[in-house]
């Protein structure tokens, strides 16, 4: 399996929908974080991104899976289990895992929300890259296509019968996933990812996930250096498009 991912509601604890902790859910670093956030939106999201990732790693620690469960181990209770490590924010903003006395996981982690849902996913492969977005299917203002998009994505929409706000949603969470992947966020210009037609996904590949094509313009790849395979998958969830890039 290339990767894992987990979609979690703020209604599962009432806790959430307040931006309170539910019991046990941070550690002690966490807890500070959230204390410092003010924002009674700011505090849903960040709270619900945490929630997301801890129960995606409990699952995968349960299953022994070993890339987690070395390190975190296999938990007997899980209140107990999830405050003993941390989802912490390098310097540019990317999620990762932390363990008091253990210092930081090499496990790549990706973690998105929007409105009430949360969505968490690794990868699964020693060394690979994620980055996993999620987009709401809604009218967007048509400046986004006209700054944001290439000529040849604004012309894909364009044609898109009865279907452009989800062919929107598709491009645009498709180009965030793979910066994420990248590490390098909104920071560059994202008309240098272009994002094609579907495609087949990888043999084996669970679930209603299907491949998208993907194009990096020359100047991002000498300046980002990308030598490994980028695979692009995307698949509908209701209200949303929820896309995977992998670094592999």
């Amino acid at each position: 399996m290339l990767f894992r991912h987990v979609l979690a509601h703020a209604g599962e604890d009432p806790a959430l929908a307040l931006g309170q902790a539910p019991p046990g859910l941070l550690s002690t670093r966490e807890e500070a974080i959230l204390a410092r956030l003010t924002l009674l939106p700011r505090r849903r999201k960040w709270l619900l991104g945490r929630w997301a990732a801890k129960r995606l790693l409990g699952e995968l620690a349960a299953e022994e899976v070993d890339l987690v469960a070395g390190f975190l181990g296999k938990p007997a209770s899980n209140r107990d289990w999830r405050c003993q490590f941390s989802i912490l924010n390098d310097a540019r903003g990317a999620p990762y895992i932390d363990r008091l006395g253990q210092g930081q996981h090499p496990l790549s982690l990706s973690i998105s929300h929007r409105g009430d849902w949360g969505l968490a996913a690794v990868a699964l492969q020693p060394g690979a890259r994620i980055g996993a977005d999620l987009e709401s299917v809604e009218p967007r203002d048509p400046a986004l296509v006209r700054q944001f998009f290439s000529e040849g994505e604004a012309e894909r929409v364009a044609k898109t019968a009865g279907g452009a706000e989800r062919a929107v949603a598709r491009i645009w969470s498709a180009k965030e996933a793979v910066l994420k992947a990248m590490g390098i966020g909104l920071r560059h210009d994202t008309r240098d990812i272009v994002v094609g037609d579907e495609m087949d996904a990888p043999p084996g590949l669970a679930g209603d996930w299907r491949g998208l094509e993907i194009r990096l313009a020359p100047l991002l790849l000498a300046a980002r250096g990308v030598p490994r395979s980028l695979t692009l998958l995307w698949r509908d969830f209701d209200a949303y498009v929820i896309t995977v890039a992998l670094l592999m």
